[in-house]
């Protein structure tokens, strides 16, 4: 029972930090993309689907075909609910990314014919109003190959929270609530896990986070990740993405972020400050204004390379990257020169 009480005050510890260090941000659309995969699991999706439910947010579920038997009942209440059914094949093995086309053709159709079936006739018209959608296991490489009379759009993730914990380093104990706080980090912070290498915030508008509807954790770091995106103005929606096309695959694997775009004149996210920063008046070592302590509350108002323009009190300055951790669409950041 102390074991059991001790877990939970660092579970209520974990979810207080995210919660605290929330983000506002104005004038920044922040539409997220949740993606769930290898399921549906009578242990782990209904729950799932009910913290969505209570957040008012909709996803995407990656259907693995052979996990669909006896669990008919979950997948069509992913479509009553206004969720995606993704295609995400039978099983893993075989068909991962460069495997021969005619296994994942013959994976794809007997997915898809399964997933059709488990549906039923009375919501089946809802499946096929959607946007047919293929996820590849492990992530794909190419579109979909040809078939026939099938055009799908292929996606892929932008951040994988890695909640099966098959990328974290040895550091990271995958049997206690370091593990929450890991995946929450990968999603939200600086990323713990070998393949991570940005996070939310980084892509900003249109993100697609990877996670599993097969295991324990998914669904304790869930609500802190739903709140703190949202209180930092996301909005979470079944894929697929506005503007994305059939028979293309929109999402490569590993690409960084666009931050080439201007920005919105007037978007402001809040920071924190991150192992204590220099103050400069002008980025690429401008003078030196001040310090500024770790963990002290800011506001970044605009980009320019690696730094960020800051705002404290009624001082603007620069600080660089690697010293703040910024809650909001940073593409959304207007650029400055």
């Amino acid at each position: 029972m102390k074991r059991l009480s001790f877990f939970l005050m660092i579970f209520v510890w974990i979810l207080g930090i995210h919660i605290t260090a929330t983000a506002q941000t104005t004038n920044a659309p922040f539409r997220v993309y949740l993606a769930f995969e290898d399921g549906p699991t009578d242990a782990y999706t209904p729950e799932i689907l009910d913290i969505l439910a209570q957040y008012d947010a909709k996803a995407s579920f990656l259907i693995a075909g052979a996990r669909i038997a006896g669990n008919e009942d979950i997948i069509q209440r992913e479509v009553r609910e206004g969720h995606a059914i993704v295609n995400h094949l039978w099983v893993e093995e075989g068909v991962y990314a460069g495997s021969r086309d005619d296994a994942v053709i013959e994976s794809y159709l007997r997915t898809e014919s399964a997933i059709r079936e488990a549906i039923g006739a009375e919501l089946l018209p809802v499946y096929d109003a959607q946007t047919k959608m293929f996820w590849q296991p492990g992530g794909g490489i190419k579109p979909l190959p040809t078939i026939e009379g099938v055009h799908v759009i292929t996606y892929n993730w932008h951040v994988d929270s890695d909640d099966c914990g098959y990328h974290m380093p040895d550091t990271v104990d995958l049997e206690s609530y370091e593990f929450d706080q890991a995946v929450i980090d990968n999603v939200l912070g600086v990323p713990v896990n070998y393949t991570t290498y940005w996070n939310a915030f980084d892509y900003g508008d249109g993100v697609i986070i990877a996670f599993h509807d097969l295991n324990r954790v998914t669904a304790r770091v869930l609500p802190t990740i739903i709140s703190e995106l949202r209180a930092a103005g996301a909005t979470f929606h079944a894929l697929p993405r506005t503007g994305d096309v059939v028979d293309t695959m929109p999402v490569v694997i590993g690409v960084p972020p666009d931050m080439n775009w201007a920005g919105i004149e007037g978007a402001t996210m809040r920071a924190k400050i991150v192992d204590g920063a220099n103050f400069r008046q002008s980025p690429e070592y401008g003078e030196i204004v001040q310090w500024l302590e770790p963990e002290l509350a800011v506001t970044v108002t605009g980009r320019s390379g690696d730094w960020f323009e800051v705002r404290v009190g009624e001082v603007t300055g620069w600080v660089h990257e690697d010293r703040i951790q910024i809650f909001g669409p940073i593409p959304n950041l207007p650029r400055r020169g």
